[in-house]
């Protein structure tokens, strides 16, 4: 299959150790950080513009979180953005409560527009957002994942992008084919942060792969496979302290051939 025989991307990023650039939040910033480190990745954070958009322009790619949105901080994303896109920089947007309120709307839209990341990577009611569907979100959580993977296809197609979507069910999309991705583990909704963390996974493997299906698909599946580890390794007694814990300890003993699990992605084109 064509994500599972890009298994040696892992060995890529280990090997490379791609700086990945953030504009992400306050109550995540650290754990994006240790899950970049986890997989072999070079994390770097910043929120004033003109800092971040010189990090930007020499990256391997730009990670871009509007989970605590405001005038600085969109003003630094659109600064970083603009610097990645002339040189070539791949950008992965997590468009975090992207239908929720009209700050986060009018943000969303202006950096899908004006930005054209080559990646963008929300929950359901985010994604079906942005592809002009009706969508319902509480915060920063989804509570429609009906119809996912068109939606994920709609946006993908209309922007020429690659679009994922993570929820019950996790789908990654280029306009043309459809995947789902198989696995995970109830814990992974049950700590913050995960999706920011999924969306970190995202950019430091579209730093070493450039077909960004590919790469959407296996940050999604490096968390998935972490998180079933993760809570298979807990003991009697432990919960989602010790599970968040053992994420990132499972995260940084994934190997490459982790990857070459053809059941773990799944062709739902319709």
């Amino acid at each position: 299959m064509r994500i599972a025989s890009q298994y040696r991307n892992l060995e890529l990023i280990q090997q490379k150790t791609p700086l990945v650039v953030h504009i992400t939040n306050n109550v995540t910033i650290n754990d994006c950080a240790n899950v970049c480190l986890a997989l072999g990745a070079s994390p770097a954070m910043s929120v004033d513009p003109s800092d971040v958009a010189e990090l930007a322009s020499y990256a391997s790619a730009l990670v871009l979180n509007l989970g605590l949105v405001d005038a600085l901080s969109l003003e630094a994303m659109l600064a970083a953005g603009k610097a990645a896109r002339a040189k070539g920089v791949p950008i992965v947007l997590d468009p975090v409560a992207a239908g929720a309120t009209s700050t986060r709307r009018a943000a969303s839209q202006k950096l899908l527009e004006e930005l054209r990341p080559e990646i963008v990577k929300g929950n359901g009611a985010e994604i079906k957002f942005l592809a002009g569907q009706a969508s319902r979100q509480r915060g920063v959580d989804s509570l429609d994942d009906e119809g996912l993977a068109e939606a994920t296809a709609i946006l993908a197609s209309r922007y020429g992008i690659v679009v994922a979507a993570t929820g019950p069910e996790d789908f990654v999309s280029d306009g043309q084919r459809t995947f789902r991705i198989n696995g995970g583990t109830p814990y992974l909704a049950r700590v913050t942060g995960t999706g920011c963390m999924v969306s970190s996974l995202v950019g430091s493997f579209a730093a070493v792969e450039r077909d960004y299906l590919v790469a959407a698909a296996q940050g999604i599946a490096a968390m998935k496979l972490a998180g079933e580890r993760a809570a298979g390794a807990l003991l009697p007694g432990e919960g989602t302290g010790h599970f968040h814990i053992r994420l990132i300890d499972a995260l940084s003993l994934l190997a490459p051939g982790d990857f070459n699990d053809e059941g773990r992605y799944s062709d739902v084109t319709a």
